[in-house]
């Protein structure tokens, strides 16, 4: 599971919830809200009498509730911490009667990796092929160059690089993460 946009998107929507909770605990505590509202004791509120008066089935509920966000907190954490499993040999011809055809992932991912590196502004590159045989996957890292120009990198990788690979496997529609950050340092490479 390529976790990077879903952790993204959940951590940006739990810290706008926690903004506007404590926007509106703070705005209560003030006079913002109203006198009567800052000067209340926190727990004398409807929502507190509720529970207090519903505790036999409310505690417990609340309680089965966050082992199940615990539950889900874990499997997104392994997730995001766990290694895509590398593929081995990638599958190119399915017809059985021509023969099976496979290419080592890691020679792909070498010529890939070569391919870029060879770019103008390239400082570094990495590619990993992860998934099945029959159903490759590519994630490529890039570090460019700080004076480099993102989109002519950009627009030379997805147009080059990465139609040759789909070129190569005969899969026009292969998924193909690209991430590329612009370098802290300057290359060791003379252009």
């Amino acid at each position: 599971m390529y976790a990077d946009r879903t952790t993204r998107l959940l951590l940006t929507l739990l810290g706008m919830v926690l903004l506007a909770a404590g926007t509106v605990g703070i705005l209560a505590g003030t006079d913002v809200l109203g006198v009567y509202l800052a000067g209340r004791p926190l727990t004398d509120n409807p929502i507190a009498r509720y529970a207090g008066d519903n505790s036999a089935w409310l505690w417990p509920a609340a309680a089965l509730a966050g082992v199940i966000a615990a539950v889900l907190a874990l499997r997104w954490l392994i997730a995001v911490l766990t290694p895509r499993p590398r593929a081995a040999d990638i599958t190119i011809a399915t017809d059985r009667s021509a023969g099976r055809t496979t290419l080592d992932a890691d020679a792909l991912a070498d010529a890939v990796t070569t391919e870029i590196n060879s770019y103008r502004g390239i400082d570094t590159s990495h590619t990993m092929v992860y998934g099945s045989p029959t159903d490759p996957r590519l994630a490529i890292t890039v570090r460019t160059d700080e004076d480099a120009d993102i989109a002519v990198i950009q627009h030379r990788i997805e147009n080059d690089a990465l139609a040759h690979i789909r070129q190569a496997l005969d899969r026009p529609d292969l998924p193909i993460v690209l991430d590329i950050t612009v370098g802290s340092r300057k290359s060791s490479r003379v252009a």
